[in-house]
């Protein structure tokens, strides 16, 4: 009796079907961990975008309430800020220049800072891969001086 040893071919086909499965899951886990990546590196560039902007604010453009847009210098990030005044939570009081320092403290004095809401929206993509960030600060600023008067 002269026995073959080997694999018969119903064998080696079930076995390249596994494989083959196993390598389409395989690359389908590895394309969604690479868009994740994607998406995490694209939100991080909207972020530093963001921080950028908010930056020059108050240092080389002035705070004033309103709504700007613009983009990115490549086109790819598209941005809203919207400057709004915000109700400083401290209770406004008349200072009376007599009272002690213990009596006047928390009490609001001419030439306080006013604060402001920023609101900054960052945009990329288009259609279905469109995606936002949203960022939030708080920012105070002296009131403008009257014409002629003294600092």
């Amino acid at each position: 009796m002269n026995r073959q040893r080997g694999f018969s071919l119903l064998e080696v086909m079930l076995a390249f079907a596994l494989l083959a499965s196993a390598l389409g899951i395989l690359i389908a886990i590895l394309g969604g961990g690479l868009g994740q990546v994607r998406g995490a590196a694209d939100a991080s560039q909207a972020t530093l975008h963001a921080q950028s902007l908010l930056d020059e604010l108050g240092v080389l453009e002035p705070i004033e309430p309103g709504r700007r847009q613009g983009e990115s210098d490549d086109g790819r990030y598209r941005w809203t800020m919207e400057i709004t005044e915000a109700e400083d939570p401290a209770p406004v009081v008349p200072v009376d220049p007599d009272a002690a320092p213990l009596e006047s403290a928390g009490r609001q004095f001419a030439g306080t800072p006013l604060l402001y809401r920023i609101q900054l929206d960052v945009a990329w993509g288009e259609d279905d891969y469109a995606r936002s960030l949203r960022f939030a600060t708080l920012r105070a600023r002296l009131p403008q001086q009257p014409v002629g008067a003294l600092p």
